[in-house]
């Protein structure tokens, strides 16, 4: 059992303005990212060197109004005004709902800008679950995201009152099982998915099968689940959802 003293708010700068834990994570699993996609060898051969920076500037806000979204539909009472739904400082946000958002609307920008969609998404595929990874870590420092009460020894206690979880409560670090889960995604993308699911699209398919798994297990020690029936949550129905399109495109394609 640990205790963490840790503040969503790094730096306080004025009002309800400040340099948030999350935040600073989420920043720097972005630049990780970008510069992991930047020294494959497919970054190159799709040439997207002269539009890589809008391309993630697309993504990013696509992500943010997606996870805000699928939040605001899950838990519409925590927003009690129409201007609570752009205060991202104040938390609310859904993993799944931003990966949403990247895949319906990021690739009507690359066909834009005229860059192959699927091989594109392919290539991000494979990093999209270190992103995630150390974004949690994010959520792991301001309390978001916390699990059920336990007392097991992987058990957590944050001391901190301002903290998102429950105060001086031992609770599952759900956020670390989603960053390890993660983490172990991209090392399979990386050393094993992309040298067995070559076709274009499979390896996009498998990270969003994968990824909604991690979210489908982890949930069931998440104490801040939205119950859809006695057993499965909101975003664990949105998870099977995911995989299920996923299966019925791949026969589809598989058939013509």
């Amino acid at each position: 059992m640990i205790q963490l003293p840790f503040s969503p708010e790094l730096i306080h700068i004025y009002g309800p303005f400040g340099i948030q834990s999350y935040g600073l994570f989420i920043a720097l699993a972005i630049i990780l990212t970008i510069s992991a996609i930047r020294r494959d060898k497919r970054f190159n051969q799709l040439n997207l060197e002269p539009v890589y920076l809008n391309i993630t500037v697309v993504a990013i806000i696509a992500g943010c109004i997606g996870g805000r979204l699928l939040d605001i539909l899950s838990e519409p009472t925590s927003y009690t005004h129409w201007y609570d739904w752009f205060a991202f400082w104040n938390g609310g946000f859904s993993a799944l709902g931003a990966i949403l958002g990247v895949i319906c609307i990021t690739p009507f920008y690359l066909k834009k800008i005229h860059v192959p969609i699927v091989p594109t998404c392919d290539l991000v595929a494979i990093y999209a679950p270190l992103l995630q990874s150390i974004a949690r870590l994010g959520c792991f420092t301001a309390g978001c995201c916390y699990g059920m009460p336990t007392h097991n020894f992987l058990s957590v206690i944050y001391t901190n009152p301002e903290s998102f979880a429950p105060y001086g409560v031992a609770i599952h670090p759900t956020q670390l099982y989603s960053s390890v889960l993660l983490f172990g995604i991209f090392l399979f993308m990386y050393f094993v998915g992309q040298k067995i699911f070559k076709k274009p699209g499979q390896l996009f398919a498998l990270y969003l099968a994968l990824a909604s798994f991690e979210r489908f297990v982890v949930d069931f020690w998440r104490a801040d689940r939205i119950m859809i029936n006695n057993f499965l949550s909101f975003h664990q129905f949105i998870a099977l959802a995911i995989v299920a399109v996923i299966f019925i495109v791949s026969i589809t394609r598989r058939k013509s």
